[in-house]
């Protein structure tokens, strides 16, 4: 017992802290777990209790089609009376829909013996009707039916399917009962787990605050007196700075803490008033670039050649700015832990080729082939941030390709319904990724090479922002073949569209990993 209070005083502060209270948290937590899960298993023997007898009342009903058409068969063969063939006709039309509807009962099914078991019934169900109905083809059908009948044929083929039936619904049985034996058990087990996990983890909750508050309590209260001081912008002096332990190392961290605070503080100023530039810069940069659009779009057949392309060049220029800017402001959003998002539905692959079209100077210059691979996808997403996480990637293809490269753009939409989602692929015969790189590609601190006129050099990161914000994952990948890789996958499908700019969904922003292990 002293072993283990030494070893619990000698923990971190944090670590103490951790341990006491997440103790019950963690309990809690194992326990509403596991109670959901038994109760998901005492839901699934339910609907297996459901499915069994489902699956049981079939086989039974598959018998009775089999049996009629076996009578009506051999009534209409040794007597001659046709009326016979009704019944026949009427079960040899629905112990079909039968088959089927016993291969979608056992679709799901955990055995794959059973679901062969329903194959093999209908394959023989088939030949045994193929039989009869071959026989009855025959204007000399009851001359040759009789021999069959005596042979013994039918009977045996009846016979299988009816001894496949029966073990359908055995198995059925056994695969109901041994659910049920497991959500007894995991019962059983809850219940123990309820009881003696509530009595040990209030006593070692007990024990735990009680040594905390005798070796930790005294300090921190003079801790917390000097971040009071500290907070109302005094001088404060930490008596405990030279401990050893967690007291002393957290004293002398708030020592070091009051020296920069002046200088943090400027920082903060200086960050604030940044981000006011870009926000006043994004309206009239955004002026110009709806002007020079205008422009554009009113003039282009009364200008020259020279003329019309200086225009475009300008538009262009005008659109990065605003992407830069928009970068920018998107960075302190992100600081602040959420980037609100505005989604709306749009065709993907016109926004890759409205990208290729607006880096086509910089792909020009470099004798660049770009082909895109994009079939028509509608996804739901924020538009004019995938159009920037695309301009980073393929300005970061492009200026990694060598010149007369090719670059590739793959767009896919995989799935059905709300799991629908587009997968991205930028692919450059670059030299390739440094693997050592790989875990900082995405990262605000990752060493960069100058800017260019695409952006700031944060692209990479812009786009991990962005695509986390989206639900989604970004990598980076050396291709064998040669060059890089860039991919992203996000959702396509969102159940709520907010068509307003900048009034989408607000969304925590988490690290994602750079490339897929």
């Amino acid at each position: 017992m002293l072993a283990i209070r030494a070893w619990f005083l000698n923990r971190t502060l944090t670590s103490k802290l951790v341990m006491i209270f997440a103790l019950p948290f963690l309990f809690l937590v194992v326990v509403t777990t596991y109670a959901l899960l038994t109760f998901q298993e005492f839901e699934r023997a339910e609907e297996l209790a459901n499915h069994s007898s489902q699956i049981k009342s079939q086989a039974v009903y598959y018998r009775d089609m089999l049996n009629s058409i076996q009578s009506g068969f051999r009534g209409y063969l040794l007597t001659g009376d046709r009326s016979f063939l009704a019944p026949y006709d009427a079960s040899k039309g629905n112990i079909d829909l039968a088959g089927h509807e016993l291969a979608r009962l056992v679709a799901d099914s955990p055995s794959q013996a059973q679901r062969d078991r329903v194959a093999k019934v209908q394959a023989i169900t088939r030949r045994l009707i193929q039989e009869k109905e071959g026989i009855l083809a025959h204007e000399r059908s009851r001359e040759e039916g009789v021999p069959y009948i005596r042979s013994g044929r039918g009977r045996e083929l009846a016979s299988a399917i009816s001894s496949l039936l029966v073990e359908i619904e055995e198995e059925a049985s056994q695969i109901y009962e041994a659910r049920q034996a497991v959500a007894e058990g995991k019962r059983d087990l809850l219940l123990k787990v309820i009881v003696g996990g509530t009595v040990l983890t209030l006593l070692l909750t007990g024990l735990g605050v009680i040594v905390v508050a005798r070796s930790v309590t005294k300090p921190m209260s003079s801790l917390a007196k000097a971040a009071l001081e500290i907070g109302e912008s005094r001088y404060a002096v930490f008596p405990d700075a030279d401990r050893q332990d967690e007291v002393g190392v957290l004293s002398r961290s708030m020592e070091e803490m009051q020296r920069r605070l002046v200088s943090a503080e400027r920082l903060a100023a200086l960050t604030r008033v940044a981000t006011s530039i870009a926000h006043d810069l994004r309206t009239p940069l955004l002026g110009i670039e709806q002007g020079l659009q205008g422009l554009q779009f009113f003039t282009d057949s009364q200008l020259s050649g020279e003329a019309r392309q200086l225009v475009g060049d300008l538009h262009v220029g005008a659109r990065l700015a605003v992407g830069i800017v928009q970068d920018i402001l998107d960075l302190y959003r992100q600081a602040y832990g959420k980037l609100p998002l505005s989604y709306t539905q749009f065709r993907l692959d016109q926004v890759v080729r409205e990208v290729v079209d607006l880096l086509k100077p910089e792909i020009a210059d470099r004798r660049l082939e770009v082909t895109v691979s994009a079939p028509p996808a509608e996804i739901t997403a924020d538009q004019r941030r995938l159009y920037r996480v695309l301009v980073n990637l393929l300005d970061n293809a492009v200026k990694n390709s060598p010149s007369g490269g090719n670059v590739r753009i793959i767009v896919s939409v995989r799935g059905e319904g709300s799991a629908r989602r587009a997968v991205v692929a930028v692919e450059d015969e670059g030299k390739g990724l440094d693997p050592a790189a790989l875990d900082t590609l995405f990262g605000p601190n990752r060493p960069v090479t100058s800017p260019t006129r695409m952006g700031t050099g944060l692209g990479l990161y812009s786009c991990r922002i962005v695509i986390a914000s989206h639900r989604g994952t970004i990598w980076a990948e050396n291709r064998s073949e040669g060059g890089a890789r860039f991919v992203f996958d996000i959702p396509a499908e969102v159940m709520h569209v907010d068509s307003t700019a900048d009034r989408g969904r607000s969304t925590s922003v988490q690290a994602e990993p750079a490339h897929r292990p």
